[in-house]
């Protein structure tokens, strides 16, 4: 260990190489863990998200089954009371289940001594036994169906209810052998008496299995609680109550409309960040080894460019020892280390002649030491010009190194849903976005000077129609073989007094965004007056559109509605917020249709019309 301290206490290459390496990894460590946490914050914002449309649609899907169950048992209450008979009921049991194969049974249970010639008891039972139906009069003394909760609790409520799942049982009939939820509603008569009660049974497999859906994250799953804080049915075996509590899981929540019941959806937390950390990994892991390479890089450049002045001191300390006649040889060099070891060279030679002619060389050895001062400066100097060349070196090195890391942003999005040939267009991807990444870039620095810049002068008068024109130009057709190009007007000679770079840097991103989604049809660039005097500013497309749900949101930072696709979600956070430096507004058209039209309004200060 001490013989690996000394060695670097005594190479200044080695020294030089550790600092350089020190000072870059600080800086890594600072940008890396930054964008680990705004990526970790995005991944599980998008989690939440996903999680949360997964959870509306798995709800919807059984409110929907549900609202199957309430409306046929709502069609049979009427038919019931018209035909107030033990065959006809037995009938109408059977023919709901025939009408509705997805029940598991029905029951028209009558209040006590409905029908004398039946006894006390009278429920007219249909069970769904693997589509065969079969009917009874369930009630007797061993099956007392008045002290049931499917029974008790519509009456109870006065009004239709669910039920919680319960596990049916008769000693002497058949009975559904799963365990069975029922929604119950009173059977009343027009002049208000209550008669009894009807019962419609779904079970508790069935929801199961509409619960265990497959989906990106392979650990969550579904739990349907009751309203008596029990689990009714779960799509993971042995799911409890205290699953909802969980602190390493997304849990999220919502109520089935009136029910009394909830669903949930647990999402493990292991499960959210599975690719993000393997991302993580492999850019640590690509992070070391470009460091190792720039260690030995660096220590290559350094120990090449110092050799000539080891050598130099090898022969000095020659020279330190007594042997005055070792010559230092002359350097052809003419960079601050040739002059420097030809100093030496002459130096050399004074302290020969200094051992015949002392006095004289005194003299000499006081110039002598004079021209040292000004070399250790030259060579201060040359080690500042140096340490500045690496410090650019890193900079070209940089750009490499933004490449690999949009590749490991595309790769975590969507390498788990990639399949071979989709992992090829993400490749061809890449390279799209390797020749955006200054376009990247530039909002990026754009939206930093925005927090940083106070009010922006307005004070360019600009021809819009010239402008719109300028801006049109300057755009690339991605597809311009199936793309056109079109420039619009409504009014001629329209000017508006504003900043014309900050003009030009919304037209020129909203036609980048319109040229990037646009794989056929047009794009539109035109500005015209509305009727209030404003000066309105318009780019179409006929590109796929942005839903209703997320016009709002797209001008939120960092926001995208296809993690594919290009770009940090800048763009048109970026243009909004230039549009309020410039006191206008940047909306979606919510009339357009057929792609996407982006207005920008601004207050026309000044008007000339010809």
């Amino acid at each position: 260990m001490n013989t690996f301290v000394n060695y670097i206490r005594k190479s200044v290459s080695v020294r030089l190489s550790i600092s350089i390496l020190a000072f870059v990894v600080v800086i890594f460590a600072v940008t890396i863990g930054f964008l680990m946490y705004r990526s970790k914050t995005s991944v599980r914002q998008a989690a939440v998200d996903e999680t949360g449309q997964m959870l509306n649609n798995t709800a919807q899907h059984l409110i929907g089954v549900m609202d199957e169950v309430e409306v046929a048992t709502q069609n049979t209450d009427w038919q019931v009371l018209r035909n107030l008979q033990p065959d006809s009921l037995l009938a109408l049991s059977t023919l709901i289940l025939q009408i509705n194969p997805m029940l598991n049974g029905c029951s028209i249970a009558m209040e006590p001594d409905f029908f004398p010639s039946e006894g006390h008891y009278f429920s007219a039972y249909s069970f769904n036994n693997e589509g065969h139906i079969e009917s009874e009069n369930e009630g007797n003394d061993d099956y007392n169906y008045f002290e049931m909760d499917w029974y008790r609790e519509p009456l109870k409520q006065g009004k239709a209810c669910w039920v919680d799942p319960f596990q049916d049982y008769s000693p002497t009939g058949f009975y559904s052998r799963d365990v069975i939820a029922s929604y119950c509603k009173p059977l009343v008569t027009a002049d208000g008496r209550t008669i009894g009660v009807i019962s419609v049974d779904l079970s508790q497999r069935m929801l199961s299995q509409i619960l265990n859906r497959e989906w990106r994250y392979p650990d969550s799953y579904f739990v349907l609680v009751g309203s008596k804080n029990t689990v009714i049915a779960a799509g993971k075996e042995g799911a409890t109550m205290d699953d909802l509590e969980r602190t390493d899981c997304l849990v999220m929540q919502q109520p089935l409309s009136d029910s009394g019941w909830r669903l949930a959806l647990v999402c493990p937390e292991e499960d959210i960040f599975k690719h993000y950390n393997n991302m993580i990994y492999t850019i640590i892991s690509i992070i070391l080894f470009g460091l190792l390479i720039m260690l030995a890089f660096c220590y290559f450049i350094i120990h090449k460019t110092m050799a000539p002045v080891v050598t130099l001191a090898l022969q000095t300390e020659d020279i330190a020892e007594g042997h005055f006649d070792r010559q230092i040889a002359p350097s052809t060099r003419l960079d601050e280390v040739g002059r420097l070891q030809n100093s030496f060279h002459t130096m050399q030679q004074s302290i020969a002649n200094y051992v015949a002619e002392l006095e004289a060389t005194r003299t000499k050895t006081e110039q002598k030491n004079e021209e040292l001062t000004a070399a250790k400066a030259l060579a201060e100097e040359s080690d500042q010009k140096k340490a500045a060349f690496i410090r650019d070196m890193f900079h070209q090195i940089r750009t490499p190194l933004n490449i690999i890391s949009g590749f490991a942003q595309v790769l975590r999005d969507g390498h788990s849903l990639m399949e071979g040939e989709d992992f090829g267009i993400v490749i061809g991807d890449i390279i799209l976005n390797g020749q955006n990444i200054g376009h990247i870039i530039d909002n990026w620095k754009m939206t930093l000077e925005l927090e940083q810049t106070g009010e922006m002068p307005k004070n360019d008068v600009v021809d819009c129609n010239e402008l719109c024109q300028e801006v049109a130009y300057d755009i690339v057709i991605r597809q311009p073989e199936t793309v056109e190009m079109r420039l619009e007007s409504t009014t001629s000679n329209l000017m508006v007094t504003t900043n014309r770079e900050y003009l030009i840097r919304i037209l020129s991103e909203l036609l980048h965004n319109a040229n990037k989604f646009t794989d056929e049809g047009y794009i539109t660039i035109g500005c015209g007056r509305k009727g209030d005097g404003s000066v309105c500013f318009y780019v179409a497309d006929s590109g796929p559109g942005i839903p209703e749900a997320d016009r709002e949101r797209v001008f939120t930072q960092f926001v995208k509605l296809n993690n594919f696709n290009e770009g940090l979600g800048m763009g048109l956070y970026l243009c909004r917020q230039l549009a309020h430096r410039l006191g206008g507004t940047l909306e979606i058209d919510p009339l357009y249709v057929g792609g996407t039209r982006m207005v920008l309004t601004l207050q026309a200060k000044r008007r000339v019309v010809v």
